[in-house]
């Protein structure tokens, strides 16, 4: 009887019944692809947040360095209003492209309408290096997961799978 009882215990140990999963590399697994696509967020964001440092802007991507755009890039969207026509304007946007101006503390003249056209360039200008920033660094993020991402799909391909391989 005792001989029994130990083959018994032998047995159940083998088949699993001490608490072992059948599941549970299936569940180191899953954990596995839990954690992948983690650390795929984390260096999203790492890579995010050098292309911010890069350009010079702030951790949400404003305030890049507007000097990184080409003033010759920046168009003259039209960003003020004009009381008889708009030539003074057009002058200030004319002069602030051609002097390469980055920041409307630059801008300076006698005529209201000069220094609102340079004004007007710097914003524009701004803006466009805001955009520019902000689209270069969600590439990066996307690049910086794509391995990650890969073994995520690796993973879901997997789910449901039991250990001896079938679904």
């Amino acid at each position: 009887m005792r001989w029994m009882s130990f083959v018994l215990v032998a047995l159940l140990t083998g088949c699993g019944g001490s608490g072992g999963s059948r599941y549970g590399d299936y569940d180191d697994y899953a954990a596995d692809a839990d954690a992948a696509a983690e650390a795929a967020e984390e260096a999203s964001e790492e890579a995010r947040q050098a292309v911010y440092e890069e350009h010079g802007a702030d951790s949400d991507g404003s305030g890049a360095d507007a000097s990184n755009v080409d003033a010759y890039n920046v168009e003259d969207g039209g960003n003020y209003v004009c009381t008889e026509d708009c030539s003074g304007h057009e002058a200030g946007f004319a002069w602030a492209q051609e002097n390469d101006v980055a920041d409307a503390s630059d801008c300076g003249g006698n005529s209201q309408s000069f220094v609102e056209g340079c004004e007007a360039f710097a914003q524009e200008r701004q803006e466009q290096a805001d955009r520019e920033t902000q689209e270069a660094a969600e590439q990066a993020a996307e690049d910086a997961s794509a391995d990650a991402d890969e073994y995520e799909d690796e993973a879901d391909d997997d789910r449901g799978r039991l250990i001896d391989g079938r679904y």
